[in-house]
């Protein structure tokens, strides 16, 4: 999908956003590494831990297969480069297929403040809203997360839950979490 042009026109005509495909495992990869490094806060893992993944959980985690094909990772991309991410994974059970998950959401810094994140959640939530049943996606946000926050907000996600202590960071702080629930 090619972006229309925002605030500053040409440069902007040149981001895309797509599906992630396994050819893309090791750029993913790094960036993955990158967001657990610079937001520790923000992401589950740690870069180390999601350095020692072997490809093939690594590829099982994130590209959508045969037997599961209700998930993937979107990627905005400057040119050729990747500069932000978006995931969504489907629940596999009957009784659960009805709600989907988002993770992942990241936009490089240079980027941010450009409307960049909300075109990425929106192509996201667009792609869900083409599933066949798919009711409702829910995220998990870190409370310290205060513009992600908003974002979601603005896209009419509304909070449902709050984790106390959701993330344990290797430095012994502890980060609250929230859950939020977007209605399709």
């Amino acid at each position: 999908m090619r972006l229309a042009p925002t605030r500053t026109s040409l440069y902007f005509d040149l981001m895309t956003i797509r599906k992630l495909s396994k050819n893309d495992a090791n750029v993913f990869r790094a960036m993955r590494v990158e967001m657990c490094e610079r937001h520790p806060e923000a992401f589950g893992q740690t870069p180390e831990e999601v350095l020692k993944m072997s490809d093939e959980k690594f590829l099982d985690w994130f590209a959508p297969s045969d037997t599961f094909p209700e998930k993937f990772v979107a990627g905005m991309f400057d040119g050729s480069t990747l500069i932000g991410t978006a995931g969504f994974r489907r629940e596999e059970s009957i009784k659960e297929r009805h709600f989907g998950f988002i993770w992942t959401v990241y936009l490089r810094s240079e980027y941010r403040g450009k409307g960049l994140s909300k075109q990425i959640m929106q192509w996201v939530i667009d792609r869900c809203r083409e599933m066949d049943g798919l009711e409702m996606v829910v995220l998990t946000v870190a409370a310290t997360q205060v513009n992600a926050r908003a974002l979601y907000r603005r896209l009419g996600f509304v909070q449902v839950g709050k984790i106390p202590q959701g993330y344990h960071l290797p430095d012994g702080r502890y980060i609250d979490n929230e859950e939020m629930m977007l209605q399709l």
